[in-house]
């Protein structure tokens, strides 16, 4: 079944927090973790890649943290999804150039065409959707 990983739930969730909480300045990792339930340390390292994508920014120092670079707006699924380096399949065949070592039944398969029909709309989905249409959603 079709799940995206935890680690981009976090980031959605981290991302929208941020926002929400802008009023404050920047917001630090730690209070992002208490509010929300994730752990620091993951936490840590997604919002250090959503920063080297330029979603988000840091400040450093004592009053430091996060605060965002990028407006929801130009923020899309994909980009998120992409920035910690995770993908959206339906089945391990759905990948750029698929072989046999995708999978065992690669020569015979008839739900690849069908399938990547559907992987295609997934896709374009997540790349039409941003952080601003789920939080309004909300």
């Amino acid at each position: 079944m079709l799940k995206i990983a935890k680690s981009v739930e976090y980031a959605i969730l981290a991302v929208k927090y941020i926002h929400e909480n802008s009023h404050k300045g920047s917001i630090s990792t730690k209070e992002i973790s208490n509010e929300l339930n994730i752990p620091f340390d993951l936490l840590a390292k997604i919002l250090q890649k959503l920063m080297k994508e330029q979603i988000i920014q840091s400040k450093q120092g004592t009053r430091g943290g996060y605060s965002m670079k990028s407006k929801l707006s130009e923020v899309s699924i994909t980009k998120l999804i992409e920035a910690l380096d995770q993908k959206i399949q339906l089945t391990d065949c759905m990948v750029q150039n698929p072989s046999a070592s995708d999978c065992g039944r690669f020569d015979t398969c008839c739900l690849r065409g069908p399938l990547g029909q559907i992987q295609d709309k997934i896709n374009l989905l997540f790349s039409n959707t941003t952080m601003e249409e789920i939080i309004q959603s909300n």
